[in-house]
């Protein structure tokens, strides 16, 4: 209620201020001549209300606009520039929105000769949607929290330049950003309350009724703080720069853990195999388990680099960069998970609860170190051999060190279900893992323009590497019953990646009339791991490419006419083998995108602009070779969509401008009659708006809009649970100071 009252009080202000605004500055330039709508760049001061009245999903409309439910008010934007002698300027910015809770604060000092100094302050809300998975045999829609959700993220940052005449160049920064606030997962929990029966015996249960629809959301707190000083000179043809470089993490995220919600097995037990098949309800199908998974991580790191550039004549220039990073870091864990069980004495909720013979929820608390060293080269030439050839050359080389260690205690409480009692467990488990990487990235990149009205380029990097991986597990069972951890004693493999890219592309301008753009690309990407140690004999291999075109051209067949076009084809192919299984055709990827604008300007009054964009892209499986049932389970991922908008602008009279703009959004890959094998998870729905605005010169020093639009969104995908519209205002000021 009070945020309400505030969200009013601040509106009612803002209209008066933009009134007296108005009436101030009308009667200071009624007679000045000028540009019809001005556009402010300094000295100036914006201020506006964007009222929203949303029905229905008020998430959904939150996270699909970024926009507050109930609109925001205050300043956009805020300018003064001032110079405060001949040689010194003082900048200040700012922004405040209520609402969308966007702000800004910064000041730059600026002295010729002397150098600069700015610090400020900013921070953006963005809006998540905490819907979970919709299912549509029974329409299962299970939010368990509050789907409202907000990420702020802030940044406070001192810049500084120390830069005198004839003398090096310093710099200094520092920067403290921030994560706060709860977003939504994509890892989502087990439900049986999907409307698929279930039965005993098992036997009968051909399709599983468990899916994964249970809604979870990530709780962030996160700062990372940075510090750099650097210098920079030049000395005759040499440019050196070298700087230091400091990095503070400090993360702690916890994410919901919940399956089954609502679900408990009875005591006694339903029988196995009764006479006659015996229905379950889905609520008895299973055991709820709740709780949260925390991660944590403090790190400190330390960076030195240099960068020394030379030019070796008109036509040459080397340049050599080292790099130096060293980082060390504490990991934590907490994932506890308390699971729900019926005894004969009563219900027993417990965190890492089994019964005997049964599975514990993985519930483990810990701690550990990383340390981190990775050293960097690059060596490059830039010539220009021809006057119309350009060729730029470069080698990165890098050795990389990472060794960590983490000793999880895992909490175990078997209950007995005759008694309810509760046998505490502990298991103790140390973990390590020694990472050795040295990729080597040669570069090369090339122009040539001595073909009249065309310029050619390429691009192309290869990068190897060769890297051992030792990891160190311990295998736990405990003393009662069940396994928690099964694992080799050691894991090693020697790992070799290779991956090539490669651009080739050409500029054509015949005349001012035509221009067009096409390049050919190509990727070819190899992980190979090959197991060592105990592992010797095991292999796994990930060999992809990636291959297409894009071409671009824009015709200006008369004044005032213009059309661009965009086409895209990308084709992918991958190739997976792993201890002696041989699989091809998997994970195939075809994507083909066509974009047209088209922009009209039919006299010095009107304005037209359409666009439409059609996009097909499509992850194969082993479908539909896999056959039978198999084909709905291993479904390809289809993403095929398509937009379009047309927005005209038009001249009321030399102090107002008038502007119509519709969009429309159209996604169909939504396949319902899956469901019974597997859980449809492609985007199916449309969106469109329509916004009606007025831009009117009221003086020189004063010009206001104002807009409403109104905006609605149907979603399949989400059985209509997320669907919402609603109309928008918007009404600005722009005050020239």
């Amino acid at each position: 209620m009070n945020a309400n009252n505030s969200f009013t009080r601040t509106a009612g202000l803002l209209a008066g201020a933009l009134l007296l605004l108005s009436g101030a500055s009308l009667g200071r330039a009624a007679n000045a001549e000028a540009d019809a709508l001005p556009t402010f760049h300094e000295n100036f001061l914006k201020v506006g209300v964007s009222p929203a009245n949303v029905s229905d999903s008020k998430a959904g409309f939150m996270a699909r606009t970024q926009m507050f439910r109930k609109g925001s008010a205050g300043i956009e934007e805020f300018n003064v520039t001032e110079e405060l002698d001949k040689t010194t300027t003082l900048t200040v910015d700012g922004r405040a929105l209520l609402g969308a809770e966007d702000y800004l604060a910064s000041f730059k000092l600026t002295k010729t000769e002397v150098g600069s100094f700015e610090a400020g302050y900013k921070s953006v809300r963005t809006f998540y949607d905490g819907a979970g998975g919709f299912f549509p045999i029974n329409n299962a829609w299970l939010p368990l929290y509050s789907r409202q959700l907000f990420v702020d993220r802030g940044a406070f940052y001192v810049n500084g330049a120390i830069n005198l005449p004839k003398a090096p160049v310093f710099t200094f920064s520092y920067r403290n950003e921030t994560r706060s606030g709860r977003k939504d997962s994509t890892i989502w929990g087990d439900t049986n309350q999907t409307g698929i029966p279930i039965y005993r015996p098992t036997s009968l249960n051909l399709v599983s009724a468990s899916r994964k629809l249970i809604p979870a959301y990530i709780n962030l707190s996160e700062r990372r703080e940075t510090w750099e000083v650097a210098m920079k000179q030049t000395v005759g043809a040499t440019s050196y720069r070298f700087s230091i470089l400091g990095t503070k993490i400090n993360n702690h995220d916890t994410r919901t853990v919940d399956r089954n919600p609502g679900e408990l097995s009875p005591r006694p037990a339903l029988p196995s195999n009764p006479t006659p098949p015996l229905l379950v309800s889905p609520f008895l199908a299973a055991n709820q388990t709740k709780g949260t998974d925390m991660m944590g991580l403090k790190e400190d790191g330390l960076t030195l680099s240099g960068r020394i550039e030379t030019k070796l004549s008109d036509s040459a220039k080397v340049f050599l960069s080292l790099s130096q990073h060293h980082s060390e870091g504490d990991l934590a864990q907490s994932r506890l998970i308390t699971a729900y069980i019926m005894t004969d004495a009563g219900l027993t909720t417990t965190v890492g609860g089994y019964t005997p013979g049964g599975r514990s929820p993985y519930s483990q608390s810990g701690s550990g170190t990383i340390k981190q060293d990775v050293f960097t080269g690059v060596v490059g030439l830039e010539f220009k051999p021809t006057r119309d050839l350009e060729m730029t050359a470069g080698l990165k080389g890098e050795d990389l060190q990472i060794e960590g260690n983490y000793t999880a205690n895992y909490v175990l409480n078997m209950v007995t279900l005759t008694t309810g009692a509760v046998a505490p467990q502990s298991l103790t488990a140390p973990n390590s893992t020694k990472i050795s990487e040295s990729p080597w990235v040669p570069e090369l990149s090339g122009r040539y323009t001595g073909v009249k009205d065309m310029a050619f380029w390429f691009m192309w990097d290869y990068s190897t590497l060769k890297q051992d991986e030792r990891n160190s597990y311990v295998g736990l069972t405990t003393s009662t019953g069940p396994m928690v951890l099964t694992a080799p004693s050691g894991a090693n493999a020697r790992v070799k990646d290779r991956h090539s890219n490669l651009k080739v592309g050409a500029n054509w301008t015949p005349n001012s009339m035509i221009m067009v753009r096409g390049e050919v690309f190509t990727k070819d990407h190899e992980n190979n791991f090959t197991g060592q140690g105990t592992a010797l004999g095991s292999y796994y291999i990930l060999d992809y490419d990636t291959y297409g075109a894009r071409v671009t051209a824009t015709v200006k067949p008369m004044p005032g006419l213009s059309f661009s076009t965009r086409y895209l084809v990308q084709r992918g192919k991958a190739e997976i083998a792993e201890d002696g299984y041989v699989h091809t055709n998997s994970n195939d990827s075809r994507r083909y995108q066509l974009s047209e604008t088209v922009d009209w300007n039919p006299n010095k009054s009107v304005y037209v602009q359409g666009n439409l964009c059609m996009f097909w892209d499509t992850i194969g499986t082993v479908y539909p070779r896999a056959g039978g049932a198999a084909n709905d389970v291993l479904h390809n991922a289809d993403n095929n969509f398509w937009n379009a908008s047309v927005v005209t602008g038009y001249v009321v009279d030399k102090d107002t401008d008038a502007q119509i703009q519709g969009t429309y959004y159209k996604a169909n890959n939504w396949n319902p009659s899956l469901a019974a094998a597997t859980t449809p998870y492609g985007q199916g729905g449309k969106d469109y708006s329509v916004t009606v605005g007025l831009k009117h010169k009221f003086s020189d020093r004063l010009v206001g809009s104002a807009k409403v639009g109104y905006f609605k969104s149907d979603s399949e995908t989400t059985g209509g649970f997320a669907n919402y519209k609603g109309t928008i205002g918007w009404l600005t000021l722009d005050y020239k100071l």
